[in-house]
């Protein structure tokens, strides 16, 4: 009868039984990749490129880490040129974290199913900066995506390239560049110049491209949305061939010997229109003019010798009033008569008006 070899714990070998009564050993993976790796100023390539034990460079992390997985920067330190052909993330978030080429590309990404992703790295091929020293910042043979967040590139021909010699035909390769900043490039910044019968759609966004020869340059196979974004101090802004470059507002083309100008400025980026301010309109307000009232007079009649009652009638047919009644003494004959009226008889007076009277007593 068959004894079992193995022992508890043991990790050398699986014993399995199979119905043939063979005896067969399975051997576990030796160098199982992680998902996530580090680098380190002070690692060593030699080991797993742990957090506890982290490697010194990119080159050195890359072939530990998983597809999909992130090799991520514990400290500032130089971590040399890469060469990318899987979807990776590497990630120099909180350090300062470089890749420092000279005469070579820093960082070739070749494999059209890559989804790459490079963050918070400073990407450098000359230093002190001077002469041209780099090929290539990024040089993207072949991928699905590439996306660049905050990087730095400086001192090469081209900071980003984008030959696609090695994509799919049929397939865009979709590039999105998000605050980079590319300055002393001696041929352009970005340069998205595919070969014949390749094809990228490229996003710059709040980017800065300054003091290279061309700014952004736009080839046959290539379509770019520029927005937020600095071309600036350069000896040409935009160079596009057969390509269409747009204006998604809020760029900045200023300094260069020559600017060129966008495709096109998106609809939403045209100035509002000025408010017009109407003239003021001039309301004619009736202004209110009373029909003039002929007026009405009183002839004021002879009232002396009147008894009141005889005055009073007297005044109201002339369209007078009897006005204040005074008494004076007066002969037996004038008594009870209208000695003496305020208003002198024929005088033509305000309708209304009080004639003032004497009678004597």
């Amino acid at each position: 009868m068959p004894t079992s070899l193995l022992r508890r714990g043991a990790a050398a070998a699986v014993l399995t039984v199979v119905s043939t009564g063979l005896i067969a050993f399975t051997a576990p993976a030796a160098n199982a990749q992680a998902t996530r790796t580090w680098v380190s100023g002070v690692g060593d390539d030699a080991n797993p490129c742990s957090r506890t034990a982290p490697c010194k460079t990119f080159a050195g992390a890359i072939s530990k880490t998983a597809a999909g997985g992130t090799i991520s920067v514990l400290d500032g330190g130089g971590f040399g040129a890469v060469t990318i052909t899987k979807s990776i993330t590497l990630d120099g978030t909180g350090t300062q974290a470089s890749l420092l080429s000279i005469g070579t590309n820093a960082v070739n990404i070749n494999n059209p199913a890559a989804d790459v992703v490079l963050r918070n790295v400073d990407i450098t091929g000359t230093f002190p900066t001077g002469s041209c020293g780099g090929t290539n910042g990024v040089n993207v043979l072949a991928a699905n995506s590439v996306r660049l967040d905050d990087v730095v590139i400086s001192g090469f021909q081209r900071g980003v390239a984008l030959p696609l010699g090695g994509a799919s035909s049929d397939v865009f390769v979709d590039v999105t560049l998000n605050r980079v900043d590319a300055s002393n490039n001696c041929v352009a910044g970005v340069s998205a110049e595919p070969v014949d019968g390749k094809h990228t759609r490229v996003v710059l966004s709040g980017s800065h491209i300054s003091t290279s020869n061309q700014a952004l340059v736009a080839g046959p196979g290539s379509e770019v949305w520029v927005s937020g974004s600095s071309l600036s101090l350069n000896n040409v802004g935009i160079v596009r061939t057969s390509a269409a470059v747009h204006d998604m507002c809020g760029n900045t083309m200023v300094g260069n010997a020559t600017d060129s100008s966008f495709t096109d400025v998106a609809a939403a980026c045209a100035p509002a229109p000025t408010p017009v301010t109407p003239a003021p309109v001039q309301v004619q307000v009736p202004v209110y003019v009373p029909t003039p009232v002929a007026a009405t007079y009183c002839v004021v009649p002879k009232l002396t010798g009147l008894t009141v009652a005889k005055a009073t009638a007297a005044l109201d047919k002339a369209g007078c009033d009897l006005g204040k009644v005074s008494k004076a003494k007066a002969a037996k004959s004038k008594k009870g008569t209208v000695l003496t009226q305020a208003i002198p008889a024929r005088v033509e007076t305000r309708e209304g008006t009080k004639v003032a009277v004497t009678i004597g007593r």
